[in-house]
């Protein structure tokens, strides 16, 4: 049994004083006045059992020691493995994953604290839950995004996941479709087909999987690769990874706070320099991956983003390679597509917009990539926000 505070932490007897991250709406607050720290007292006698989702009673408890976050950090779920040292009674480690799903790393804390400027980078094969039984107060950055082809926590490497896209076509005088996007809360969209005299299908993109609620905590899927003959193809974007902060008290997410897991861009076309004339097509984005945030008080004035990444740019003969598309952006605005030289990548998804197929060319040319889909975040039915999150919560979840 690893160490874990009691369920309920009080000060001055009965009452627990919590600092929340209060969003205040109208009341004559601008926009950059809409962040406001509220000390909420809770009776603490009334107490708050909160079960964390996706973990057994005996996996999903909290830890004794205060974690504070500061300058860069990187969190490894494979090992899994921390590059600053946990505080006593802080502990990460794995958990099976309720109903099934990839097993889980968990971070026990008392309270996690990501100071301003912070950026903690999340990767590995694991999805990351962290457990708090105080206030989760984000204002850096939590990074569990793709990066190009590297995967964040728990996202699958590119043309692989569940709505993993397919990799584009090779034909006849050198003509190359572009790679599918993957999918994930939307399907991915198309690579640039080849029309003309001769015609291929761009890779398809990948299927949708998965929930709104996110039953079941798993990441982004891979954008399916360039194709091409003489060059070695080239890989689509990761997948974004899955992040959850599970707090019996209260999650606060500050106005330069960032919690990401968006998907990756495609890689450029590449121009090998065959002596055959041979260059390659664009690969589909990544799409991007899961966030979950579950505590009785939830409120947003940073960003929450798991949007897609765009599309790899085709090469053209003798022009170089391509430009790679944008990995899923920290906003509502979707990833761009890497420019030609020849074609241009799509878009990838946000809440607002769904990817968009990469451009197509004619025959003896090259398509490009099409643009992975946005992933998902779900919330409790507590969360409040004057912030961004791209795609909008799902807010189904219990506390």
């Amino acid at each position: 049994m690893h160490p874990h505070r009691p369920h309920h932490r009080t000060y001055n007897g009965d009452v627990r004083r919590v600092v929340v991250l209060a969003l205040v709406a109208g009341c004559g607050f601008r926009h950059g006045q809409a962040e406001v720290i509220a000390d909420v007292a809770i009776d603490g006698s009334d107490g708050l059992d909160v079960e964390t989702i996706h973990l057994g009673p005996g996996d999903g408890l909290p830890g004794t020691g205060d974690v504070t976050l500061t300058g860069m950090v990187t969190i490894d779920t494979t090992g899994p493995t921390i590059s600053v040292a946990l505080p006593e009674g802080a502990t990460l480690d794995t958990r099976p994953q309720l109903g099934g799903g990839p097993e889980l790393a968990v971070l026990h804390a008392g309270t996690l604290t990501v100071e301003t400027g912070a950026i903690v980078t999340i990767i590995g094969t694991r999805p990351l839950v962290i457990v708090t039984d105080g206030a989760a107060d984000v204002a850096g950055t939590l990074d569990a995004g793709a990066h190009g082809g590297i995967p964040g926590a728990g996202g699958a490497l590119p043309a692989m996941g569940s709505g993993a896209g397919l990799a584009g076509m090779h034909g006849t005088n050198a003509s190359d479709s572009g790679g599918g996007g993957a999918g994930y809360s939307t399907t991915g969209a198309s690579g640039g087909a080849i029309s003309g005299t001769c015609t291929y299908d761009g890779g398809a993109g990948g299927m949708m999987y998965g929930d709104a609620s996110i039953l079941q905590l798993t990441g982004g899927s891979g954008g399916g690769n360039s194709s091409g003959n003489s060059c070695t193809p080239d890989p689509g974007g990761a997948g974004g990874g899955a992040l959850q902060i599970t707090s019996r008290t209260a999650i606060a997410i500050r106005s330069t706070g960032q919690v990401l897991a968006s998907g990756g861009g495609g890689h450029g076309g590449t121009d090998c320099a065959a002596a055959d004339g041979d260059v390659n097509s664009g690969p589909g984005g990544g799409s991007g991956g899961a966030i979950v945030l579950q505590a009785p008080m939830i409120a947003n004035a940073g960003v929450l983003a798991a949007n897609g990444g765009g599309g790899g740019g085709s090469s053209s003969t003798g022009n170089g390679t391509a430009n790679p598309g944008q990995d899923g952006q920290p906003s509502a605005t979707a990833a761009l597509g890497g420019t030609g030289p020849r074609a241009q990548g799509g878009s990838g998804g946000t809440g607002s917009a769904a990817p968009t197929s990469g451009g197509g060319s004619s025959c003896g040319t090259n398509g490009a990539g099409g643009g992975g889909a946005a992933g998902r975040i779900a919330a409790s039915s507590s969360y409040i926000g004057t912030g961004i999150a791209s795609p909008t919560p799902s807010t189904t979840l219990g506390p």
